[in-house]
């Protein structure tokens, strides 16, 4: 498999289930709208930048690698928020206090899909 296939299905498993996560967390206490509708547009470039790559389609790689930079910016705020002032803790609980880790998680393979898709090579 290509480096850019890889990130593709990559972005796809994260995307689904970055979105999917966002709304287990927050359903029934939704926060301030710009606090969760980042976490849905990074799930939306992931995901169709991985479409688009997998189609072999023009702006693929460029929406894949633009997906991969937002969802790391994304990560590392909330990454630097939690940290620097501590988990909420009606929403730790929810999330069985992996919270900070999680995210961290999604650091590094945003990292790693981010690499793949730069050193991609079109066909």
């Amino acid at each position: 498999m290509r480096a850019g296939q890889s990130s593709a299905w990559l972005a796809l498993i994260v995307g689904v289930s970055l979105g999917g996560f966002e709304l287990l967390v927050n359903w029934g206490q939704w926060q301030w709208w710009p606090y969760w509708l980042v976490d849905f547009v990074a799930s939306a470039l992931l995901i169709g930048g991985g479409i688009q790559t997998l189609r072999r389609s023009e702006p693929g790689l460029r929406l894949l690698c633009a997906g991969w930079a937002f969802a790391i910016g994304m990560a590392w705020m909330s990454f630097a928020g939690n940290f620097e002032s501590g988990v909420d803790p009606a929403r730790a609980g929810r999330v069985a206090g992996f919270c900070l880790a999680l995210i961290g998680l999604m650091i590094a393979t945003s990292l790693v899909g981010l690499v793949l898709a730069l050193t991609a090579r079109r066909d």
